[in-house]
Parts: C-alpha cells; sequence; structure tokens
C-alpha cells in the first residue's frame, strides 16, 4: 500500500488514526511534526524523510498528516488529505476542533481512514485522484470566471460613474446657463417694458400739449 499512515488532530491531541503496521519510527515522527504545525495558520506542505514522503494538510484549525512512499508523490498526498478534510468536515463538523479527548473519533473514522487509504493505494486510486484533481480544476476555474466578473463588473461600474459624474456636470453648467438666460431675458422685457412706457408717456405729453395749443387759440 502507497499510504502507510495517515492521522486526524485538534490543537490538542489526535482524534483519529490508521496505520497499516508500518515501522513505529515512521508513526512516532507524524507524530513529532504534528506537534510542531501551526493549527492556526492554514498550509499545505510536503518532506521526504528516510525514503518516505510526509504531508501535512491544516485547515481550520486542524491538521491532517499522511505519510507515503516517495513514488505516491507529494500532489497525491495533497489530494488525499483534502479528501480527508472534507469526509472528517461532514462528519463532525464544530466538534472536531472542540473535543480534547485523545482519539475521541478513532471508533468512528479509523475505518474510514483505513478504507480511503486502501482506495488511493489501488488502481482505482488513479481515477480517484483524477477525479479528485479535475474537481479542483474546475473549481479553480470557475472561482477565476468569477474574479474576472467582478472585476469586469467593476470597470463597468466605474465607467458608469464616470459618465453619471460627467452628466451631473454637465447638467450642473446647463442649469447655470438656464438661470443666467432667464436673468437675460427678465432684464431685457424690463427694459422693453420701461421703454414702451416713456413712449407712451411721451404721446401722452404730445397729445396734451397739442390739444392745449388748440384750446389757446
Amino acid at each position: 500500500m502507497s499510504i502507510f499512515y495517515c492521522v486526524v488532530a485538534n490543537s490538542h491531541c489526535p482524534l483519529a488514526e490508521y496505520s497499516n503496521g508500518g515501522d513505529e519510527s515512521m508513526n512516532e515522527f507524524a507524530q513529532k511534526l504534528l506537534q510542531k504545525l501551526n493549527l492556526a495558520e492554514d498550509a499545505v506542505e510536503s518532506m521526504d524523510f528516510e525514503g518516505k514522503t510526509y504531508s501535512y494538510r491544516v485547515d481550520n484549525e486542524l491538521a491532517y498528516v499522511c505519510v507515503t512512499n516517495e513514488a505516491f508523490g507529494k500532489s497525491s498526498a495533497a489530494l488525499f488529505l483534502k479528501h480527508i478534510n472534507q469526509l472528517f468536515d461532514n462528519r463532525f463538523g464544530i466538534r472536531g476542533k472542540a473535543t480534547k479527548l485523545e482519539l475521541d473519533m478513532n471508533p468512528d473514522f479509523a475505518f474510514t481512514l483505513k478504507k480511503q487509504m486502501e482506495t488511493f493505494s489501488s488502481d482505482k486510486g488513479a481515477e480517484r485522484m483524477q477525479a479528485l484533481k479535475n474537481d479542483l480544476d474546475n473549481v479553480k476555474s470557475n472561482v477565476q470566471e468569477n474574479i474576472n466578473k467582478v472585476v469586469e463588473r467593476g470597470d463597468k461600474i466605474e465607467l458608469l460613474v464616470d459618465k453619471t459624474d460627467q452628466l451631473n456636470s454637465q447638467s450642473t453648467a446647463f442649469a447655470k446657463s438656464s438661470t443666467n438666460l432667464r436673468r437675460h431675458l427678465w432684464w431685457e422685457n424690463v427694459k422693453m417694458n420701461i421703454a414702451i412706457g416713456a413712449l407712451i408717456v411721451l404721446i401722452l405729453v404730445f397729445i396734451f400739449l397739442f390739444i392745449r395749443g388748440k384750446v389757446s387759440k
């Protein structure tokens, strides 16, 4: 089997583990690695030691560690741990972070670890691995597509804001021009009325003087 050992732990203790009977030093090294992990920061890493690959995944304050042969590959180990991560979360949820009982989930999850280790170590495991990789690629593609849509939408919104600002500036200028025009027309109308009034007064004065002159004769 390509996967020799797998363990899930929180910040307090190991929660579930399964070993296919490999040497004890391998399990001890995996436990020491587990103790050195910072569970406050999510991470995915692998390292080679004495012909074996030790891979770990930290997600949501839980650690997942597996030991494989070097031929299994670090990317395959990362996909395996991601799969175990999903299975564990689906089954235990927040309970996994809260419990302080060592191997509290072993009765419920050790068999799951065993079956998944066997599956991923078999020929079917390669198919399963490819399926997981395809799912991961699809997720990445969807995320990138959504990011592009958000960026594009942001550009459109920015363009719309610029056009709105431009229209606001134009409408302000138009309103100012309209006010000035109204004032100008009003003043022209006042001057026209004054001129007409003055003309009427002159005509009346002229008529008055004409009539007065006639009467005097």
